[in-house]
């Protein structure tokens, strides 16, 4: 409909058609939107976002005179996605969106055998494949499993997000490069493998074995999807990242190129120290079953490693505990993707706003047991507290890849990286915990050992 000659009125505003600043800012229109003024300069919205885009990844500014659509960035092959068009209210999210034309199974709910997932053809990838987007992730991570056939490989791919990997099953290698191709480097990987996709550099998956390669990624691209809402940035950017990749020729030496002992956190409330785990600077671990763990104090007779890969914003850690044990109960942000490698066992979760006792409380009906075994991948929901339980007859080993715990590169906002890392201590524990521990594990015929001095208070 025209604009009538009268004035009207609009968010509080007298309006009369004609343009207006506010605050300085330069005169907009009221009586369009903003699709229909970039259409009018010669660009469908998509295109505009485009530019924009390249001006971002390359550092220049985006040209907004007659000759800018001629320097628009051509698309991407197979062509990518904005997700801004159209514009709609309530509907799925950009990385929804994305997983919808992906045309491979996501799995949702609260844990999955990655070594029995069913896998379909990945157009993008070039192999068999599946999404893994567990509720606990709050939408910060998410996973993918995917096969290579005997002699088979992956398209090469680089993207934004950052990926690590654990090979499940087979043998291969990989080749990474960033620009030329003449200069990628090259590692051979066999099951336990575990590396990383350092940021967007070009790599892709080679089987050279006789079985089919299973693998598994955490990444955290539902942030970023959902942050640019193009896939072409996502997947289709220029950008180096020379801290994150420098093409040396030992990148991926399995020889950490440093390593930190742990730190004990105190746990007398004397002090604030909260310590830190051993932490090994490395990208490439070959067979994360044999990997060195150090003392980690989570547990009883507990050890861990934290691998800081690629610089990654995301944490990684390998940790194994005793059987007819169990760690100590604690919280923090979403996304720690846990993968079981040896054992079995349960986890027990629950909300935290229901408190430290909740057997006790009476509200036992909102706590959550997770059995697991090797293949399991389960991640604790945000901030629930949750305790790991080993009622199994070998010591229980587990790689956490993803999450946002991350001592190294920790995050400004408390929604992801929690520096408070509240735990409860044996001590403080609701009795009832204990207890459904010794009877599953009287059950499974195994042992109690978890020495009487942890469940005593410490004096001042």
């Amino acid at each position: 409909m025209a604009n009538s000659n009268h004035d009207h009125e609009h968010d509080g505003h007298a309006h009369d058609g004609h343009e207006h600043t506010h605050d300085g800012l330069p005169p907009h229109s009221h009586g369009e939107p903003t699709g229909n003024a970039i259409e009018k300069i010669g660009f469908t919205r998509s295109q505009f976002l485009r530019m924009c885009l390249a001006g971002v990844a390359s550092g220049a500014a985006v040209p907004l005179g007659a000759q800018a659509q001629a320097q628009a960035p051509k698309a991407s092959k197979p062509r990518t996605d904005s997700y801004d068009d159209p514009v709609a209210f309530n509907g799925p999210s950009a990385y929804r969106r994305f997983l919808q034309k992906e045309g491979i199974p996501v799995y949702e709910g609260g844990a999955i055998d990655v070594n029995k997932v069913e896998l379909k053809p990945w157009k993008r990838v070039g192999a068999l494949g599946a999404y893994i987007f567990l509720e606990g992730t709050a939408g910060t991570v998410d996973a993918w499993v995917a096969e290579i056939p005997p002699g088979g490989e992956t398209n090469p791919e680089r993207h934004i997000f950052e990926e690590q990997t654990l090979v499940l099953a087979g043998k291969g290698r990989t080749q990474v490069w960033q620009g030329d191709p003449s200069n990628m480097l090259t590692f051979e990987w066999e099951r336990g493998a575990v590396f990383p996709s350092p940021l967007n550099t070009w790599h892709r998956h080679i089987n050279t074995g006789k079985d089919p390669v299973r693998l598994v990624a955490i990444t955290n691209a539902p942030l970023l999807i959902d942050m640019f809402r193009h896939t072409d940035f996502i997947f289709d950017n220029d950008y180096a990242f020379p801290e994150r990749f420098d093409g040396r020729k030992d990148y991926f030496s399995a020889t950490p190129q440093a390593f930190f002992p742990t730190v004990p956190r105190d746990r007398s409330g004397k002090t604030k120290e909260r310590g830190h785990h051993s932490h090994s600077l490395v990208n490439f671990v070959p067979n994360i079953w044999k990997w060195k763990l150090y003392p980690a104090g989570q547990g009883v007779e507990d050890d861990d490693n934290h691998l800081a890969m690629a610089r990654n914003s995301m944490a990684c850690h390998v940790e194994q505990f005793p059987t007819g044990t169990y760690e100590r109960c604690h919280r923090h942000g979403p996304g720690s993707t846990i993968i079981l490698l040896d054992g079995s066992g349960f986890s027990m979760m629950w909300p935290h706003e229901i408190g430290t006792t909740p057997f006790k409380d009476g509200k036992q009906q909102q706590v959550q047991l997770f059995e697991w075994k090797e293949g399991t991948l389960v991640v604790p929901p945000l901030q629930w507290f949750h305790q790991h339980f080993n009622n199994g007859k070998v010591p229980a080993r587990f790689v956490k890849l993803g999450g946002w715990n991350n001592d190294l590169y920790p995050f400004t906002t408390t929604l992801v990286s929690d520096p408070g890392r509240t735990e409860i201590d044996y001590p403080d524990e609701d009795p009832r915990v204990r207890e459904i521990f010794a009877e599953r594990l009287a059950a499974a015929g195994g042992q109690f050992k978890m020495p009487e001095s942890v469940f005593k208070r410490r004096s001042g």
